[in-house]
């Protein structure tokens, strides 16, 4: 299972580092697992692997990425490989806990910030 999650945390740097960002891997953390910058965009990560449908994070953990983004300064992200079926990333807000389907959450273009979603669209036409 360590093995699982630690080539889901390399894959994921290799995409960030194509994207122009720095990436540092906590590995072993109890806080986050990597940790991630451009210059204009810090981002704290808890990554996930699963061949499930779905993944749910508890409270104790979510504490733990906000507390530490918080004192970080970046955006805490929970970003999950399902695998066979891609990556998945939301941003993890004040919440008791998470839960995120394969069809939830947003692609990495969206979390670094190169693509806007749906309702950003429509805001900036109105």
């Amino acid at each position: 299972m360590y093995r699982k999650g630690a080539n889901a945390e390399r894959e994921l740097i290799r995409m960030l580092e194509r994207h122009g960002f720095a990436v540092i891997r906590s590995a072993g953390s109890k806080k986050v697992d990597l940790i991630a910058g451009n210059g204009k965009r810090y981002l704290c990560i808890e990554v996930k692997s699963t061949r499930k449908n779905e993944i749910y994070l508890k409270e104790k953990e979510v504490k733990q990425i906000l507390e530490f983004s918080r004192k970080f300064g970046g955006i805490p992200i929970l970003a999950v490989k399902f695998i066979g079926r891609g990556w998945r990333f939301i941003p993890i807000e004040e919440c008791q806990s998470i839960k995120l389907n394969a069809e939830g959450g947003f692609p990495l273009e969206v979390i670094i910030g190169i693509q806007k979603t749906l309702g950003e669209q429509n805001e900036s036409h109105e």
